[in-house]
C-alpha cells in the first residue's frame, strides 16, 4: 500500500504531507492525515498532538474510511500497545510494520534486520556504503528514506551537500572543535554555548567568535577599550568598554581612588 504524491487541491491528499492517502489516521480531534504522517509523529518524533490542531490523541486509528472517531472508537482493534495505534484489518497493520522496516535495498529478498545499527553495520561490511551520522541523529525520517553514500560522496554530502539535492549545502563546521553539525542553527548554537564572543560586537549583529579569552582580549584591546589597570588585568568581559568615555569614567571612578590613596600613602612616608 504505497502513496503516490498528488496536488495539493485533491480531496483524497494529506493535509501535511500533499501524499494522496490510502490509509488515514483518525483521532479524537476528527483531523484526518496519512498513516505515514501519523506514524512519523507517534513512533519517530514521540509526538502524539494532532499535526492540524495540536490536540494530544493518546489513541489514534489507522482505517481506509474516513469516520468519526467516536463511531470507531469503541472497536475491537489489532493495537500496537507502545504507541497506542490501532489497526482496522490486518493489511494496515502489516502496510505500518513496512514502514519501520530496515531493510537493504540492495540485497533483494533479504530480510528485514531487527534493528538500524544492523542495518548500518550490514551496508558497512557487505556494500562499502555508510549512513550520515549527522542525518541520522537529527532527520526523522524513515530508513527507507535514509540515504547511503561512499566514503567519497560521504564527504562530499558533508562538505556541500548532495548533488541533486539543493536544499542541503552540507553540514557547517566549527573551526575551533574542527567538528561538524547539522545545520547552521545547530552551530550556531554550539558557538554560543561553547565559546567565546564580543558582546558588542554580538549586539551590533557582528557574530564573531573566539576559542579562548585571550583571542578575545586581543579583541577587546585593538577594536574597544579594554582596562588592564589594578585588578581589571584579571577581569573577563567586566573591563572592557564601548567608548573612550566609558573608560576614563571607569578609570576615574575605580582607579582614580587606589591612584588617590597610593599618592597620600607615600606623601605621609615621605
Amino acid at each position: 500500500m504505497t502513496s503516490n504524491v498528488t496536488t495539493e487541491n485533491s480531496e483524497n491528499a494529506c493535509v501535511v504531507c500533499f501524499k494522496n492517502v490510502v490509509i488515514y489516521s483518525i483521532g479524537e480531534c476528527d483531523h484526518p492525515v496519512c498513516y505515514e504522517c501519523s506514524t512519523r509523529m507517534r513512533v519517530l518524533c514521540r509526538q502524539n498532538e494532532c499535526p492540524i490542531c495540536r490536540q494530544d490523541m493518546p489513541k489514534v486509528i489507522f482505517t481506509t474510511n474516513v469516520q468519526l472517531f467516536r463511531n470507531i472508537k469503541d472497536y475491537t482493534y489489532l493495537m500496537d500497545k507502545k504507541f497506542k495505534i490501532c489497526f482496522d484489518n490486518v493489511d494496515i497493520q502489516t502496510a505500518y510494520s513496512k514502514l519501520l522496516e530496515h531493510v537493504c535495498n540492495i540485497c533483494q529478498g533479504r530480510p528485514a534486520f531487527r534493528t538500524f545499527q544492523n542495518l548500518k553495520d550490514h551496508m558497512r561490511k557487505e556494500h562499502e556504503l555508510h549512513y550520515c551520522d549527522l542525518c541520522v541523529e537529527n532527520l526523522k525520517i524513515f530508513t527507507g528514506e535514509r540515504r547511503c553514500y561512499t566514503r567519497q560522496e560521504l564527504a562530499l554530502h558533508r562538505r556541500k551537500g548532495d548533488p541533486d539535492d539543493k536544499s542541503h549545502r552540507g553540514h557547517p563546521l566549527c573551526e575551533f572543535c574542527d567538528q561538524r553539525y547539522m545545520d547552521n542553527d545547530e552551530l550556531f548554537r554550539h558557538l554560543r554555548r561553547d565559546h567565546l564572543f564580543c558582546h558588542f560586537c554580538d549586539a551590533d549583529g557582528f557574530h564573531q567568535y573566539y576559542s579562548s579569552y585571550d583571542y578575545l582580549r586581543n579583541h577587546f584591546r585593538a577594536e574597544h577599550f579594554l582596562c588592564e589597570e589594578g585588578g581589571c588585568v584579571e577581569e573577563k568581559f567586566t573591563s572592557v568598554f564601548r567608548t573612550e568615555i566609558d573608560l576614563k569614567a571607569h578609570r576615574a571612578s575605580v582607579h582614580g581612588r587606589t591612584i588617590g590613596k597610593a599618592a597620600t600613602k607615600q606623601s605621609t612616608n615621605t
